[in-house]
């Protein structure tokens, strides 16, 4: 009788780590990656919007909307303190991505720019999605965010700078470069400051041109999230509210030069 309970219970095992691995499966990707500099991955957004490759990118229509017009991708958002994102088929690990960006319409006090290395396992709920996002405003400020299984984190919060050119209509070139759990952020050709808290747990506050309990960095280690896919993200604020309009061309993903 013994021996029959512990050869169930290895049954039992086995199976769990059968749909364990079945599951975890569903959700992995082949990661698409390349010699130092070539050029892995590029969209223009030319043609309509299931031209060429533009059918490999999240469109979709209602008060948070993307979809590709005029030979660019437009994310749009309707509501106050929402948020809609666009990613690309394939999923990247170590890349160089870069970007033009600009605001087209609603407030100055908005969000806007690249979200990477995202997860959705395969699964139409947001609740367990992981992703980064790069976001910049057209008041001139930056901030670097991560969501894992839902729950967001502030990496570094807003920040001021010369380097992003305010307005409306006005573009912006976003850089991220990815390797590993590193990071680097810039905007017009400027690498952009992060404040880092010195308490891994704490939240980054910036306030006043000081990095309160932390220090401010020229890039980011998190080991969070390793891999993923790309793409472009706008945000509205509750201070700014609806009516952000962001438009995005020539996004450009290359295998990171080595350091």
């Amino acid at each position: 009788m013994r021996r029959l309970l512990v050869l169930i219970a290895l049954i039992l095992i086995f199976m769990a780590l059968l749909l364990l691995s079945r599951s975890r499966a569903g959700w992995q990707h082949p990661i698409v990656s390349g010699d130092s500099g070539m050029l892995l991955y590029a969209a223009t957004f030319d043609g309509g919007a299931t031209d060429r490759f533009n059918d490999a990118w999240d469109q979709y229509g209602g008060r948070l909307s993307t979809q590709i017009a005029d030979g660019q991708m437009l994310v749009s958002i309707g509501e106050p303190s929402g948020g809609a994102y666009s990613v690309a088929d394939p999923h990247f690990g170590d890349f160089d991505l870069r970007v033009e960006a600009q605001a087209m319409d609603g407030p100055v006090d908005n969000g806007y720019g690249v979200v990477f290395r995202l997860q959705n396992k395969d699964n139409t709920s947001v609740e367990d999605d992981n992703y980064y996002l790069f976001l910049i405003s057209s008041d001139g400020y930056y901030q670097i965010s991560r969501v894992v299984d839902g729950a967001v984190k502030i990496i570094s919060d807003w920040i001021e700078s010369e380097s992003i050119h305010k307005g409306l209509a006005t573009v912006n070139h976003l850089r991220v470069i990815a390797r590993g759990d590193s990071f680097h952020f810039s905007a017009n050709e400027t690498v952009l400051e992060l404040c880092i808290p010195d308490d891994p747990d704490a939240i980054s506050t910036y306030s006043g041109g000081t990095c309160i309990g932390g220090s401010m960095v020229d890039a980011l280690t998190d080991s969070a999230i390793p891999n993923g896919q790309i793409g472009v993200t706008a945000q509205s604020t509750p201070s700014g509210g609806a009516g952000v309009v962001a438009a995005f061309d020539n996004l450009l993903v290359y295998a990171p030069e080595a350091e």
